[in-house]
């Protein structure tokens, strides 16, 4: 069996530096065009594609799969972690406010999770299991998975195991792309620059 996975964090989103978890903030133009400049003048090697159920990621997907024919599956398997009370905060705010306690999650997701917000090693646990479905169910298919800048990180996470303390230290720009290649449980993880090859 091989299944490759192409992880495709979405573009930029309107409003600024903010926590948006679950908050359902809509791309920016830049952000719209970011996305669109990964697969501009691009065959497309996808078979299905799968997104996260939040707008951000959805709305992108969608565009694709009518565009190039593809099929779609909303997973709310990849949505964000929920910051709880933080969601939609500035990150300027937050850190001037409540410097503590966003050091403490930063450095440490595990051991800090944000008031009222989803505990990180639940989250893990929702992505982990989200991506095994995926994985069982697209056995010798490329697919494009939309997801999340902690949502990917949940899932490098679990291909190259790192330490969650360094969760935050793996930067997952606006409209990056990384590949996932599993064979027969072996996987590996290619980093393609944001773009196709």
């Amino acid at each position: 069996m091989t299944i490759t996975i192409d992880l495709l964090r979405h573009g930029e989103v309107a409003g600024g530096l903010r926590l948006r978890g679950y908050r359902d903030d809509p791309l920016s133009d830049k952000g719209w065009q970011q996305l669109r400049d990964v697969i501009k003048g691009k065959t497309l090697p996808w078979d299905t594609i799968i997104s996260s159920p939040l707008q951000r990621c959805a709305l992108f997907a969608e565009e694709v799969s009518k565009q190039h024919e593809k099929p779609l599956h909303i997973k709310h398997g990849f949505k964000e972690i929920s910051f709880g009370d933080w969601e939609g905060q500035l990150f300027s705010d937050l850190y001037k406010n409540q410097p503590e306690e966003m050091s403490r999650f930063w450095n440490n997701p595990s051991a800090a999770t944000p008031p009222n917000g989803e505990p990180y090693d639940d989250f893990e646990i929702r992505v982990h299991q989200a991506w095994d479905e995926l994985v069982a169910e697209h056995a010798n298919k490329h697919i494009l998975l939309v997801a999340h800048g902690g949502t990917i990180r949940a899932l490098l996470r679990k291909v190259i195991n790192f330490p969650v303390p360094s969760f935050f230290k793996i930067e997952v720009p606006n409209a990056s792309l990384s590949r996932i290649t599993i064979d027969d449980d072996i996987s590996r993880l290619t980093f393609i620059n944001g773009q196709l090859e």
